[in-house]
C-alpha cells in the first residue's frame, strides 16, 4: 500500500513508537492525525514532520474520556473527509507483584489499555464501512503472549487487545477493512519509567532491556511495512523476545521454566 497522502491517525503520538511512527508515515507522504494528552508535545512531532509536506492535524485529547470520542472522529472527518488509518498506539506500562498492586491499578491500566481502544474503535468502524475501506494498526506486545513477572495486568491488557482484534478482523473482513497487529519486544522507549507501581504512581526507572532495545526509528519502519504488506500480526523487536516467542508456540511446556528464571526488574 502506497501512503501518500492518506489520512492516518496516530494516538499516543507524543513520544515513543507512536512518535516514531508519525516521522515514518510522514516521510512517506501521509496526512497525518496525531492524538495523545500533551498538545506541546504534539506540536513538536508535528513540526518536525512538516517538513515532508503533508497535512497535519494535531488533536489533542484523552482516550480515557470516552465522551470526547465520538466529537474526535468527527473533527477529523471534518478535517480530511475520510480516515485510512487508525493506529492504537496509546497505553501505559506496569512494574508491580500481583499481591502487592491494588485492584484499582488494574482497572485504571484496563481503562487505558483496553476499554479506551475498544470505544474508540466502535466509533471509527462505521466511518471504515462507509468507505468500504480502513486500516486498524493496534500496538498490543510482546507481553500479550508472554506475561513476564511483574507485569501481570500490562500483559493480561495486551492479551485482551489481541483477542479483541482478532474478532474485529474476522468480523470486517467483508467490507475491505484490515488489521494489523503490531507485536513490540523491546524498542528503546521510555515505556517504563512511566510505567505504574503497585500503587498506580510512576515507577520512574529505566528497564534494562528496555534501554538496550531496538531503536523506535528502526521499529516505526518495520512496523510501517508490515502494515504496508498486509500483515494480520506482527512482531517487532530483537532476538531474545523472538526466542521467547518460538519457544512458546513450539515448546510451551518449557515457557513457565523460562519465566521463573527472570531477574524481577
Amino acid at each position: 500500500m502506497d501512503f501518500k497522502n492518506k489520512i492516518v491517525w496516530i494516538t499516543g503520538a507524543s513520544s515513543g513508537i507512536g512518535e516514531a511512527l508519525s516521522y515514518e508515515y510522514a516521510s512517506k507522504g501521509a496526512n497525518l492525525v496525531l492524538s495523545a494528552r500533551r498538545e506541546a508535545e504534539l506540536q513538536r512531532v508535528a513540526q518536525a514532520c512538516e517538513s515532508h509536506g503533508g497535512s497535519m492535524l494535531v488533536l489533542p485529547f484523552d482516550m480515557v474520556d470516552l465522551a470526547t470520542h465520538a466529537q474526535q472522529v468527527e473533527a477529523v472527518i471534518q478535517a480530511f473527509g475520510r480516515i485510512d488509518v487508525l493506529v492504537l498506539n496509546a497505553g501505559v506500562s506496569q512494574r508491580s507483584f500481583v499481591l502487592d498492586t491494588q485492584f484499582d491499578v488494574y482497572r485504571r491500566l484496563f481503562e487505558i489499555n483496553f476499554f479506551s481502544i475498544v470505544h474508540l474503535v466502535q466509533q471509527v468502524i462505521p466511518v471504515f464501512q462507509k468507505q468500504q475501506a480502513g486500516i486498524f494498526v493496534p500496538i498490543a506486545s510482546v507481553a500479550g503472549r508472554i506475561s513476564t513477572p511483574r507485569r501481570a495486568a500490562y500483559g493480561a491488557s495486551k492479551h485482551a487487545l489481541i483477542g479483541f482484534f482478532d474478532s474485529v478482523r474476522a468480523e470486517l473482513h467483508g467490507h475491505g477493512i484490515q488489521v494489523s497487529t503490531i507485536l513490540p519486544g523491546y524498542i528503546r522507549t521510555e515505556i517504563s519509567l512511566h510505567a505504574m507501581n503497585e500503587h498506580g504512581e510512576k515507577y520512574g526507572k529505566m528497564d534494562p532491556n528496555q534501554a538496550k532495545g531496538l531503536d523506535p526509528a528502526v521499529a516505526a519502519q518495520k512496523i510501517v511495512e508490515a502494515v504496508s504488506e498486509g500483515k494480520n500480526e506482527f512482531f517487532v523487536g530483537g532476538a531474545l523476545e523472538r526466542f521467547g516467542l518460538f519457544v512458546k508456540q513450539l515448546a510451551p511446556s518449557i515457557m513457565p521454566w523460562m519465566l521463573r528464571k527472570i531477574k524481577n526488574t
